[in-house]
C-alpha cells in the first residue's frame, strides 16, 4: 500500500472517530439535560422567561412570563433535537458511504425516534418531572427537521460540485 492511500485511510478513520465522539458527547448532554429534576429545570426556564419578558414588555404579567416560558420550552425541544438529528445524520452519512448512505439516514432516523421518545418516557421516573407525549412529538419533529436539513445540504453540495 502506498503512502498516499495509507494517509487517506487514516484521515477517514480520524473523521469517523471524531464524528462519533462528538455525537456521543451531544447525546450525553441531551440525556443529562432531560434528566434534571423538575425544580432545577423549571427554575432555569422561569428565570430565562422573566429576563426575556422584561425585554419584550415594560411590566410583564405572570401570564406573559408563563407564555414566554412555554415558548422557550418548545423552542428548546425543537432546537436541541434539530441538532441531534443533523449531527446523527451527518455521522451516519460519514460512516455509511456510497449507496449505503440511505441505510445510514434511516438508521439516524431510528436513533432519533428512540431518543425522542425515551428521554420523555424516562422523565416520569425523575423527581418533579412527568411524561408528555407532546414533548416527545416536538423532539421527533426537531429531529426530522435536522435529518431533512442534513440530507438536503448533502444533495445541494453534490449538485454544486457537479456544476463546477
Amino acid at each position: 500500500m502506498d503512502r498516499k492511500k495509507k494517509n487517506g485511510i487514516f484521515f477517514k478513520c480520524c473523521v469517523i472517530a471524531v464524528s462519533m465522539a462528538a455525537l456521543l458527547l451531544l447525546l450525553y448532554f441531551v440525556i443529562m439535560v432531560s434528566f434534571q429534576n423538575g425544580t432545577t429545570s423549571a427554575g432555569v426556564t422561569i428565570q430565562l422567561a422573566e429576563q426575556i419578558a422584561r425585554r419584550i414588555f415594560d411590566h410583564p404579567t405572570r401570564d406573559q412570563i408563563s407564555t414566554t416560558a412555554l415558548m422557550i420550552r418548545y423552542g428548546a425541544h425543537l432546537g436541541l433535537f434539530f441538532v441531534v438529528g443533523f449531527v446523527t445524520t451527518f455521522v451516519s452519512m460519514v460512516v455509511f458511504r456510497n449507496y449505503f448512505r440511505i441505510i445510514g439516514v434511516f438508521g439516524a432516523g431510528a436513533v432519533c425516534y428512540v431518543l425522542a421518545y425515551y428521554t420523555e418516557y424516562y422523565k416520569q421516573f425523575v423527581e418533579g418531572r412527568h411524561f408528555q407525549l407532546s414533548d416527545a412529538a416536538l423532539n421527533w419533529y426537531g429531529s426530522v427537521a435536522g435529518i431533512l436539513c442534513m440530507v438536503g445540504s448533502y444533495f445541494l453540495n453534490r449538485l454544486l460540485v457537479k456544476l463546477t
